[in-house]
This record gives C-alpha cells, sequence and structure tokens, in this order.
C-alpha cells in the first residue's frame, strides 16, 4: 500500500524526494492520500480554488479569508483579529466534532443558556435605570431573552438554513442556530451592554452622538454577519457562504442616509423599547 500526500510545496523538494514516488506503481497496493505539508487540517474545498475551508490555508496567519472576493483588505478588516481567530478556531473544532458526535451542531445548550443569563441580567439593568418596578423588569427580562435571542434567532436561523446550497450534504437546523447564538454574543455585549454604559452619551442631541450611537449599531451588523458568514463558510460541502456578508452592504447604506439625515438609531430604537 502507498501512502501519498495530497499537496507538496512546489520547489521545496529535497534531492531525494523523486517526483514519481506521488504516483502509485503498477503492482502497488491500495493508495490512501493523506495531508501534506500545506494542505490544511480536513481537506480542501471543491469550490474555493484550493484554500482549506475559506481560512487562507493551513499557513495563513494573516486573518484573510479567501473566498468569493473577501480577504484581509475586505470586510474582516473591520473585524479585531482576535474576535476572528476566537470564532475560527471555534468553527474549526466543529470538524472533530462531527467525527466524535456525528453532527455538527452542539449536543448541549450551555452557551445558549449563558447568552440568555447575560441578556436577563442586563435587562434588570436597564429596569433599573427606567425606573421599572419588578413587573417592569420581569416583563423586559422575558422580552430580550424570548423575542430579541430566541425568536428572532429561530426565524434568522430558518431563513439562513433554507437558504444555503449544498451539493453534498444538508445542513443540520440546530448547527443553524448555534451560528446565530456565536454571531449574538457581541451584539449583546454591544447593545446590551456598551450601549448601556454610554447611553447618556448616545442620547444627546449632537451629531457626535449620533455618529457614536449608529456606528455601535452598525459595528453589531458587521460582527452578525461576518460570525454567520464563518460559521456556513466551516462546511466543506456548502457552496458561496460569502452571500451571508451582503445584508452588510444594504445596512451600511441606510447608516450613512441616517447620518445625512441626522437620525439617531440608538435613540429611536431606546425609545421603542422603554418609550
Amino acid at each position: 500500500m502507498t501512502i501519498l500526500p495530497l499537496s507538496s510545496t512546489p520547489g521545496r523538494n529535497t534531492p531525494n524526494q523523486q517526483t514519481s514516488s506521488y504516483f502509485p506503481s503498477q503492482d502497488a497496493g491500495p493508495t490512501i492520500g493523506i495531508p501534506g505539508q500545506n494542505s490544511g487540517a480536513f481537506g480542501r474545498r471543491k469550490s474555493d480554488g484550493g484554500h482549506a475551508f475559506g481560512f487562507g490555508g493551513s499557513n495563513s496567519s494573516s486573518g484573510r479569508v479567501h473566498r468569493g472576493g473577501i480577504n484581509g483588505g475586505g470586510v474582516s478588516n473591520f473585524v479585531p483579529l482576535f474576535l476572528r481567530r476566537l470564532f475560527r478556531n471555534i468553527y474549526r473544532n466543529i470538524h472533530y466534532h462531527k467525527q466524535t458526535k456525528n453532527q455538527w451542531a452542539r449536543d448541549d445548550p450551555a452557551f445558549m443558556v449563558i447568552l440568555s443569563g447575560l441578556l436577563g441580567c442586563s435587562a434588570v439593568v436597564w429596569g433599573l435605570v427606567y425606573g421599572h418596578g419588578m413587573i417592569g423588569i420581569l416583563r423586559m427580562s422575558l422580552y430580550m431573552v424570548f423575542v430579541d435571542f430566541v425568536v428572532i434567532g429561530v426565524i434568522v436561523a430558518t431563513v439562513c438554513w433554507a437558504s444555503v446550497y449544498s451539493t453534498d450534504q444538508s445542513v443540520e437546523w440546530q448547527y443553524a442556530f448555534d451560528i446565530h447564538c456565536n454571531a449574538f454574543m457581541p451584539v449583546i455585549v454591544l447593545l446590551y451592554i456598551i450601549q448601556l454604559v454610554f447611553m447618556k452619551i448616545l442620547l444627546k442631541d449632537a451629531w457626535i452622538c449620533t455618529l457614536l450611537g449608529n456606528t455601535l449599531y452598525m459595528t453589531a451588523i458587521v460582527y452578525y454577519c461576518y460570525i454567520t458568514f464563518l460559521g456556513y463558510n466551516a462546511l466543506p460541502f456548502l457552496r458561496h457562504p460569502e452571500m451571508f456578508l451582503y445584508p452588510i452592504t444594504i445596512f451600511a447604506i441606510v447608516y450613512v442616509i441616517a447620518l445625512i439625515l441626522g437620525i439617531n438609531i440608538s435613540s429611536k430604537v431606546l425609545f421603542l423599547y422603554f418609550g
């Protein structure tokens, strides 16, 4: 039996390495391909031109995403490097989970419980700031957890799950909801915590405050779309996951129009929530 590497580095063959050794001889047994030095941990997509899972290959240290024209000079520049690496490592680990559990989705709801707890705590603080009683704080907690997080998450996950296209396998709906949970974490930090801390500044009647508030919401949207893209991009059998980055263009247009018209999105949203 001859064991062959899937890829090799051009121009770096040692003198003892023969090109013909990469091909089985006529009397050789079965051939098994193993990942080569630069082939990535789990092989390669058919549709990304050789880049392993759209992460720029196993030797990529610049945080670039080589997929559908998306690279380090595009949307990924708006996302801090540490956060990109964090979620890429998370999504790389799902391949081991697939091999051991035979599913892409998480098998426990711990992360969802943590996010729900963060939302519940933030609802209590929001309620105290706006002077709501116990009933009002309870109502706000239920709304933030079950409407903002669960109901909207179910809708978004279902739309994304129904939109993806694969030629080999189907995407688990639970995995689509897991992606929503991952993408919602920076939204909680930005809109439920940081917005609360700087609320008095963001609500002032000044253009710079409008800029800060609108930028906060735009950043949350970029985070959500980009992490959603990373989640579907981690599945090797999906085609064109870059479509999950397209909504950023629409929200960017809305962001610019709101700044030109002087519309404070933060003020409008808080008025909608708390009156």
